[in-house]
């Protein structure tokens, strides 16, 4: 993930994740047939996803998805080396499908079964409307962080809470 992350998908190469690791190209042709695989599999290690927050409140659940760069999945996904990972499984959908489809897999699918979770907890204590779709608040959220980092805009605690704000401000009962 360090070379993927410093290198780019292209540009990563079999001898210089050998090299890094200190042993020889068969030893990595042992365990894995290529560079697609060896990527996938560094993926499914690097992107662990944590718990999902139950904090009683919406608004914090969703802060604690999104926010503070050591913890918040999103910032971890679009500021450093997310970010590359993130460019990268984008940037090879055609000529290797199986990067952003481990992708989907193994995060977003994830991910979106947790914010279905997130968003059932919220109508349960009539924080949202019945008819909120949960794909809709983390496209919502996550959407607006990529589209204001591609514009080279501010993202920081102070923006995702101010989004999220504003969003929950449209999903509530009226």
């Amino acid at each position: 993930m360090k070379l993927l992350m410093e290198e780019g998908f292209s540009n990563l190469s079999i001898e210089s994740v050998a090299a890094e690791a200190g042993v020889g190209k068969t030893t990595i042709y042992r365990r894995w047939s290529g560079k697609v695989e060896l990527v996938i599999a560094a993926m499914s290690n690097f992107m662990h996803l944590d718990e999902v927050p139950d904090t009683g409140s919406l608004r914090d659940d969703l802060m604690a998805f999104h926010a503070h760069k050591k913890h918040g999945f999103s910032l971890r996904l679009i500021t450093g080396g997310g970010s590359t990972l993130l460019g990268t499984v984008l940037s090879e959908k055609e000529r290797n499908p199986e990067l952003i489809e481990t992708f989907r897999r193994l995060v977003t699918d994830r991910r979106r079964e947790q914010f279905k979770l997130v968003a059932d907890r919220a109508k349960s204590r009539g924080e949202i409307r019945d008819d909120v779709d949960p794909d809709y608040i983390a496209s919502a959220v996550f959407g607006s962080l990529i589209a204001r980092t591609l514009a080279g805009m501010e993202v920081s605690d102070r923006v995702i809470d101010q989004t999220i704000d504003n969003l929950i401000d449209g999903l509530r009962i009226r």
